[in-house]
């Protein structure tokens, strides 16, 4: 582990943080858009969506290969590079006059947001030990935070006031500005690079290693089913609020400000938790059952036919579930990582790996109902919150 001072390490942790900002709001800052875009294109909810889930499949692929990349070119490096293509990719979104256009530009752009997705965790991992990891995943993690309180609400006023376009420009212009930034205040913290990178056979040896093992398998399960359901809100919301309840782009974006206080409120728990030197997979399974409630509040709507209790239900649900985000995706993460301690950079690209295609699975079947929003919702997510809690009550013991 290599030794910063305190100064530093705030320093490192405020910029990875922004990183994660930009990465998670290339999403949210055109979220209430997709209602537009659809229109725009003269398309259809399941294509549009396809914006989303191929940003989503494009990390999937991304972080498998990302941490080895840092392992062999240096974080510092592969970090601005990631973050550079991010923002090529979100300028020429700007100027793109075809939906396939903008969906092809989105799997580009999703490269750059693996890396920012795994690198600062490795540089993490790199300087900072285990509870101290816990402690600045929860700090990094609250671009997740701030993301879905202001990015939706911006981007619903620049897409109003100008156009969706500018919400990509704006995602561009933040991007070069943090690369400028990290390579001027970022210190290459890998002092151990490999020498080259592990051929195709190795890395497919390492990953089949790790879906053999229960531990990785279960702690991936609850990971990524709990964000899937996530995503499917994610995927639905826009036309559940401003089509099915009739609220307009400006005033469904403020629900994600409700968003962002339920994440701080879970992460806080987490950090509250994790001082006490509660068990990890006790924190774990707070979140679980935390998540699971949050699915039977979004089933009791589907019996009141008032559009004003089905929009304070509904909401109420998705909070509750984004608490519980906050409480399975740190210590998920973190156990990966100490459990598989020599791959750690591998397990951790092929839990995010699965994670992001599960996140691509949900915002493309979340729209199989279209006429039935609601409905959509409730069965997806349903349907991914019951693998959560099974994985998690069958191999308790297992992950402890």
């Amino acid at each position: 582990m290599q030794k910063i001072d305190k100064v530093t390490k705030r320093r490192i942790l405020f910029l990875l943080t922004a990183m994660f900002f930009l990465g998670v709001s290339a999403t949210d800052i055109y979220i209430a858009s997709l209602p537009q875009m659809v229109a725009d294109f003269h398309s259809t909810p399941q294509i549009v969506n396809l914006t989303l889930s191929s940003y989503s499949i494009g990390i999937a692929f991304g972080v498998l290969f990302t941490g080895e990349l840092s392992n062999r070119f240096g974080r510092s490096k592969v970090l601005c590079w990631g973050v550079g293509c991010f923002s090529a990719a979100a300028g020429l979104i700007t100027f793109t006059p075809t939906i396939w256009g903008i969906i092809v530009l989105r799997v580009i752009q999703s490269f750059g947001c693996a890396v920012i997705l795994i690198v600062p965790r490795l540089i993490l991992k790199d300087c900072m030990d285990e509870r101290e990891q816990i402690h600045a995943n929860g700090v990094l993690l609250m671009g997740l935070i701030i993301s879905p309180a202001i990015a939706p609400i911006l981007g619903a006023y620049i897409a109003t006031y100008l156009s969706w376009h500018y919400c990509f420009l704006f995602s561009a212009v933040a991007g070069f500005i943090l690369v400028a930034i990290t390579k001027k205040i970022l210190p290459e913290t890998n002092l151990e690079r490999i020498s080259k990178i592990p051929s195709l056979q190795r890395y497919l040896k390492g990953y089949l290693s790790l879906l053999k093992n229960r531990v990785f398998i279960t702690l991936t399960l609850i990971y990524a089913s709990g964000v899937g359901a996530y995503f499917a809100f994610i995927g639905i919301s826009s036309y559940l609020y401003i089509d099915y309840l009739h609220i307009s782009p400006i005033k469904y974006s403020y629900v994600f400000l409700g968003l962002s206080a339920a994440y701080l409120t879970g992460n806080q728990l987490m950090q509250f938790l994790n001082r006490k030197k509660s068990p990890l997979v006790n924190i774990i399974g707070i979140g679980v059952y935390s998540t699971a409630s949050g699915v039977v509040i979004l089933i009791i709507t589907l019996f009141f036919d008032n559009l004003t209790i089905i929009t304070i239900l509904a909401t109420m649900g998705v909070l509750l579930m984004r608490v519980a985000n906050a409480l399975i995706n740190p210590p998920t993460q973190i156990k990966i990582m100490s459990h598989f301690h020599t791959q750690s950079a591998q397990a951790l690209g092929l839990n995010m790996c699965i994670g992001f295609s599960v996140n691509s699975l949900a915002t493309y079947m979340v729209t199989m109902l279209p006429t039935y929003p609601l409905l959509s919702f409730v069965l997806t997510s349903g349907i991914f919150i019951g693998v959560c809690l099974a994985a998690y009550k069958l191999n308790h013991k297992i992950i402890s």
